[in-house]
């Protein structure tokens, strides 16, 4: 299973511990889709991601959420991986 498709399994901090050593082997397996490898370039665009993330709400026609949960969390790296 991709990493993209354990998204939706993501609902509590252990998940989201769970979700986040699978990207680690996913990285370190070869790293399909991951354009930002380094540290540096994997925070610049988490932050660049967190930015730009009302327009990606209203992209898809959903709110914002006030507070981010487990899985949001997880969409943030996902995002951060390639984002620009």
């Amino acid at each position: 299973m991709e990493l993209v498709d354990r998204l939706d399994a993501v609902e509590t901090r252990d998940d989201l511990a769970r979700f986040l050593e699978e990207a680690v082997a996913d990285l370190t397996g070869g790293g399909a889709g991951w354009e930002n490898v380094r540290l540096e370039d994997f925070l610049e665009a988490w932050a660049a991601w967190l930015k730009d993330m009302p327009g990606v709400f209203a992209n898809r026609s959903e709110p914002v959420p006030d507070q981010p949960d487990w899985r949001l969390v997880a969409r943030m790296v996902m995002a951060a991986r390639m984002y620009e």
